[in-house]
């Protein structure tokens, strides 16, 4: 049998505050008092409630994934290899997560993945192009911001 998910409201029931009040603590709103804040994040904790970041994401049009997807046309190259490390420790520091993908050099490969990462939601993409690559691939990459 399995349990259901907790929700915000769930939450905002055992606090004894608002939906819209959990809802400021999990944005970290400088609105909340920090008593408030407190008391909805010890109660969070106790009921082992997830923030689910994705679902989030899908109520907000305009929201910001905080995941930059990274394209590398050959990681078994170090240099490659190295450029990956080096970007994810940038990446890390500027607050976001890294989404890495290999592609072998396969242009087609690259094209699902960079499709596929623009429909997670990603909030920068940084390929290292696969050698056969087109310049007109990422035209509509480049169009659409």
């Amino acid at each position: 049998m399995s349990k259901a998910r907790l929700t915000v409201i769930d939450i905002a029931k055992a606090a004894g505050v608002s939906k819209s009040t959990v809802s400021l603590v999990l944005q970290g709103s400088p609105l909340v008092k920090e008593a408030t804040r407190s008391k909805v994040n010890a109660t969070m904790r106790e009921l082992g409630y997830v923030y689910n970041r994705g679902a989030a994401n899908l109520r907000q049009a305009s929201a910001r994934s905080g995941i930059i997807g990274v394209v590398v046309n050959d990681l078994t190259n170090s240099f490659f290899a190295e450029l990956a490390v080096g970007v994810d420790t940038v990446v890390q520091s500027a607050g976001f997560v890294q989404f890495l993908s290999n592609t072998s050099e396969n242009t087609d490969r690259q094209r699902e993945v960079v499709a596929s990462m623009r429909e997670h939601g990603i909030s920068g993409l940084i390929v290292s192009p696969a050698r056969a690559t087109d310049a007109a691939d990422f035209k509509p990459l480049v169009a659409s911001g």
